[in-house]
């Protein structure tokens, strides 16, 4: 018997524990919303084509509003890049940025740095950081004296659930503005797979649930790990991870159950993904999870009134900047938008044209070394509808023909050199040609403004041979250019950082920053020699392509809207594989 009753006295307390925490045990859900990439964009409006959008800030507060009214207890995470493109960048020394007001009205947890908020001017970096009410996050950023530029990771309390949120910035900063180390005060950016390790070691024990904010993609960049690659790793202890950069729409779950998200570019989507918690255990552990993409530009989404009036005068202010008239253009400096009318093929992309033989004339002009002027320059074609067009030049024909607020860079270079830069700029970018085909075709892994078109040397880009050994018969002032010959080169800061650090130009190049913007020197240039008339020399083509017998036959199915040129998954990539006579005849498409 007394047996019996030991049972009972050590059981009942058990039994009862186990009662108390089923009774009091708690189910929640928790939403979490991300958006990256806003690049400027709150008005719904394109200040360099002159067009109202279906994206911005302003249609994604819409979605993210009518969420919050679903769950007032949502959380919003930005993951960078929001603080440059589409004009915003010429308010950035405003007492308050344009773009940070409207995010701190639209109520965001956490912001997260990105590469291209590292573009300007350091202390106004260090401004801009202090106007958000966020946190703003990036673990894997050091200053000098080994402590973080900004916090790591922060704690958002939801409905009970301490939610634990790092960030992370993409680790390359210090390569892409290579030429301009004043810009991240030489700060140290470590790998993004080692750093969520770091902060996982930090934060045990400080919340119940993870979510990583990355300013990085899914596949990784010069040979270091992606947000894929990190997911699969940690994924056993973070179930979400938000991700940007790379401008594509991701929802996909790695092997390990995480979810990673990322939303597009200028709010195109909003990524949401649902949590579903119970404490059953005694802790938090995620019951479920669900990721979405939200559509805005594709749901016809009303822009909020609130975030509107809020940019009213920024909105009324970038259209005067824009639209001022700052010259004329005889005629049109593209014969075609479209290489042969065919829409996915961009002309000035497969043989030489009058608009990237201005940009380059202008950088030769304008960049010199030790009191001489350039020899040679290289260019890329930032977007696939950039022209000069007969009439007025205002101020954004300028942004749309050169996107980005590039400084112009001189660097002496060898003719060995010049012609291993034109190997990987040029001769990479197209895919071999193959029999059949009837157009030529792009690497879909490199993106349209990292091909640069060289001027100043003639060349031939033979497509016939394989990568690495496409440049043929470079000339320099009618001669074969010799590998130990010396030029002056011009270029771009970004293309002279990414270069000089992949030791393109050997240990200490020379070189010379001018602190001229690209941008305005074309626009400088149209003023004063207006009204301009396009001029090319001709002086590069395409070689080892023949077009199959009936290539005309295909372009006029194309023409007709029958037969699309083929762009990548995430449309960022135009014409990445060839139209090949054997291969439409196969699918149907081709008699």
């Amino acid at each position: 018997m007394r047996k019996n009753v030991l049972k009972f006295a050590v059981a009942f307390p058990a039994a009862l524990a186990l009662f108390a925490s089923q009774a009091f045990a708690e189910k929640v859900s928790i939403t979490m919303l991300e958006t990256s990439d806003i690049h400027g964009a709150i008005s719904p409006y394109d200040y360099a084509t002159d067009k109202e959008t279906d994206n911005g800030l302003a249609k994604v507060a819409t979605v993210v509003k009518a969420e919050r009214a679903k769950d007032p207890d949502l959380l919003l995470f930005d993951a960078g890049d929001c603080l440059q493109d589409n004009l915003i960048q010429e308010f950035r020394f405003e007492k308050k940025n344009p773009m940070i007001n409207a995010m701190n009205a639209l109520g965001y947890d956490a912001n997260i740095l990105g590469n291209h908020e590292f573009n300007f001017e350091f202390k106004t970096l260090q401004k801009e950081i202090k106007q958000f009410k966020a946190p703003v996050l990036a673990a894997n950023i050091y200053k000098k004296n080994s402590k973080r530029f900004v916090k790591g990771w922060t704690i958002s309390n939801v409905k009970g659930v301490r939610v634990g949120v790092i960030g992370i910035t993409a680790p390359h900063v210090p390569i892409w503005e290579a030429s301009a180390p004043e810009h991240y005060n030489k700060m140290k950016f470590t790998s993004p797979i080692e750093e969520v390790g770091t902060v996982l070691s930090e934060i045990e024990g400080k919340a119940d649930v993870l979510v990583v904010v990355a300013h990085y993609g899914l596949k990784g960049e010069f040979g270091e790990h992606g947000m894929g690659d990190v997911a699969e790793k940690f994924g056993d202890r973070i179930p979400v991870f938000f991700i940007g950069h790379a401008h594509d729409t991701v929802n996909q779950t790695a092997s390990n159950g995480a979810v990673i998200m990322e939303p597009g570019a200028k709010g195109a989507y909003v990524a949401k993904v649902t949590m579903e918690l119970d404490n059953e255990s005694g802790k938090w552990e995620v019951v479920s999870k669900k990721g979405e993409l939200l559509p805005v530009s594709k749901a016809n989404v009303e822009a909020d009134a609130e975030i509107l009036a809020l940019n009213k005068a920024i909105h009324e202010k970038s259209l005067q900047i824009a639209g001022k008239v700052v010259g004329q253009i005889k005629e049109d400096f593209l014969p075609s938008l479209w290489w042969n009318g065919l829409e996915g093929i961009p002309t000035a992309a497969v043989q030489d044209t009058a608009m990237m033989d201005l940009i380059n004339k202008v950088q030769m002009d304008n960049a010199t070394l030790g009191g001489k002027k350039a020899d040679v320059s290289m260019a890329a074609l930032f977007e696939s509808y950039s022209n000069l067009e007969k009439g007025d030049f205002h101020k954004r024909d300028g942004v749309k023909i050169y996107k980005f607020d590039n400084t112009l860079f001189a660097v002496r270079v060898t003719g060995k050199q010049l012609k291993a830069v034109m190997e990987k700029q040029a001769g990479d970018f197209f895919n071999t040609a193959k029999e059949g085909d009837v157009t030529v075709s792009f690497n879909e892994d490199m993106r349209l403004y990292l091909y640069d078109m060289f001027a100043g040397v003639d060349y031939e880009i033979d497509i016939s041979k394989p990568a690495g050994s496409r440049i043929q018969n470079v000339m320099f002032r009618g001669k074969p250019l010799s590998d130990d010959e010396t030029l002056i080169l011009a270029l771009n800061n970004y293309r002279f950082g990414n270069l000089k650090s992949a030791g393109m130009f050997g240990d200490s190049p020379e070189y010379r920053d001018t602190s001229l913007a690209v941008r305005d020197m074309i626009s400088d240039y149209v003023a004063s020699h207006s009204p301009l008339s396009p001029e090319c020399d001709g002086n590069w083509k395409i070689t080892g392509f023949t077009p199959a017998p009936e290539a005309e036959k295909v372009y006029g199915l194309v023409r007709e809207g029958k037969i699309k040129v083929p762009s990548s998954a995430n449309g960022r990539t135009v014409n990445v594989r060839a139209l090949n006579v054997n291969e439409l005849k196969a699918q149907g498409l081709l008699d």
